[in-house]
């Protein structure tokens, strides 16, 4: 029963790790975060499956650009 229960504690350990990862990279908001949620899974599914990041990569939607502030740091 020990097992069972440590199985359940890591198995929830890495789904709101996900979530996390999810929520951060894609927005918090239901419609970021759903479809977020299914493109990483697909993602981690070919990783996992053999198929390579770069056919992973392909999937994603490309990241958005930063907005304002400097670009290198230097003072204005």
């Amino acid at each position: 029963m020990r097992l069972f229960a440590r199985i359940l504690w890591i198995a929830a350990f890495l789904l709101a790790t996900y979530s996390w990862m999810v929520a951060f990279e894609h927005g918090f908001g239901w419609k970021g975060f759903s479809a977020g949620f299914q493109t990483e899974w697909k993602n981690l599914g070919s990783v996992l499956s053999g198929k390579g990041l770069a056919e992973a990569q392909q999937n994603t939607a490309p990241a958005p650009t930063p907005t304002g502030g400097p670009s290198t740091g230097a003072k204005p």
